[in-house]
């Protein structure tokens, strides 16, 4: 399987963005980059693309933060 690159991540959710409405954009991108980790998606390459939009990167740190939380949790 060949991996993805932050400009494909952009580009999937650029495209992805025109179609939402703005009060849902945040809860569309948590989604979308849960999908991504689920697949296999490098956590370095998934955060380089949060640099291209301001929703996105909420919704990487939102989802990182909760992984790191469950973590801390299991241990």
């Amino acid at each position: 399987m060949q991996e993805f690159t932050h400009e494909e991540i952009e580009q999937i959710w650029s495209s992805i963005s025109h179609y939402v409405p703005d009060r849902q954009k945040v809860d569309c991108a948590v989604d979308f980059i849960k999908t991504l980790v689920d697949i296999g998606v490098p956590t370095k390459t998934i955060k380089a693309a949060g640099e291209y939009d301001e929703k996105l990167e909420e919704a990487i740190e939102t989802v990182f933060e909760e992984e790191e939380y469950d973590e801390d949790e299991e241990e």
